[in-house]
């Protein structure tokens, strides 16, 4: 019998992985990196007690930084992977945004410009777990100034339509990498260069969990998108 071509079909060609199972296995090992770096991190610490050299001090210093940085970039993408279970509390949106805008600075890429915003809010209220909705609305402001092109402004508006709270983030976009309603609708699927493909799906997963949504919509002619994320407001 001739041996199949090397070029031919393989055995685990396409093979479908149940999303859970690789969710754990991602939880497992980035637990086990964090670990390793967690004890790097404690001997780093042991060394630094034992140097003297004025130069090389800060150099043991600067690898303490990056061990400790690159722990918190794992536990980050590890969170993505797992969604923990809702604790909703009702909430005045128009306290929700505030608190949102003040958090909203520390995730942005260092040097973004300042978000103009436009609220028209009233006594609305909304029902969610808050540390869930702020990372997801997060998510997709650090998505628009990833990818926003040079020079072009972001804007967001929030407002209540239809009794829903909706936060609509504006920026500037000539074209588009790919077909937008496609965008977090599967894990693992990114088109920006080392992307992991993992936060807008992360974030359409905690929305569906509140019955929330995530729109897209490009305008050619203004060359304008629009990031679209809806909740319903509290009865």
């Amino acid at each position: 019998m001739a041996n199949p071509s090397p070029d031919g079909p393989k055995e685990h060609d396409n093979v479908a992985v149940p999303f859970d199972r690789i969710a754990g296995m991602i939880r497992h090992l980035t637990h086990d990196i964090r670990n390793g770096l967690n004890t790097l991190d404690l001997q780093a610490a042991f060394l630094q007690e034992l140097v003297t050299d004025p130069e090389t001090v800060p150099e043991v210093k600067r690898i303490r930084s990056m061990i400790t940085t690159t722990a918190k970039s794992l536990q980050s993408f590890s969170a993505t992977f797992w969604l923990a279970d809702a604790h909703p509390v009702t909430y005045s949106a128009k306290i929700f945004v505030e608190d949102f805008r003040s958090r909203l600075a520390s995730v942005l890429p260092e040097g973004a410009t300042p978000i103009p915003w436009k609220e028209a809010l009233g006594e609305e209220s909304i029902t969610v777990d808050i540390e869930l909705i702020f990372r997801a609305f997060s998510e997709c402001f650090k998505n628009a100034f990833h990818f926003r092109e040079k020079g072009g402004e972001i804007t967001a508006r929030v407002f209540s339509e239809k009794g829903r709270f909706v936060l609509e983030i504006k920026e500037a976009k000539s074209a588009l990498p790919s077909p937008p309603d496609s965008w977090g609708r599967e894990p693992l699927v990114s088109t920006r260069r080392g992307g992991f493909g993992m936060g807008l799906f992360h974030a359409r997963r905690i929305l569906a969990v509140h019955e929330g949504g995530m729109d897209f919509a490009h305008d050619p002619d203004a060359q304008v998108l629009t990031t679209r994320l809806s909740l319903p407001l509290a009865a």
